[in-house]
């Protein structure tokens, strides 16, 4: 099976949903303008919402991987680029 666009980026919303919702004050929102499309899958790059709207660099996250959707849509999780994938 094989995913389209429109499918991995709403399962990357909803690992974001999912993230937020562990975190008692943290929103999470993609970086849409960062989404980038690779031969096995898709990387969306996420930020907090908070930091998204001021640019203080205290609101940012870091070291956050991208969440990777793969073409197959049997995993969306955290990886960083150049990464396997483990199932």
């Amino acid at each position: 099976m094989s995913i389209d666009f429109a499918v991995a980026k709403r399962m990357a919303l909803t690992y974001l949903e999912q993230l937020s919702n562990a975190s008692d004050e943290v929103t999470y929102a993609l970086v849409e303008s960062h989404i980038r499309e690779e031969p096995d899958g898709w990387y969306f790059p996420y930020q907090s919402g908070k930091y998204l709207l001021t640019r203080h660099f205290g609101d940012s996250l870091v070291g956050n991987w991208p969440i990777f959707v793969s073409r197959t849509g049997d995993f969306a999780g955290p990886r960083r680029p150049g990464m396997s994938v483990q199932i």
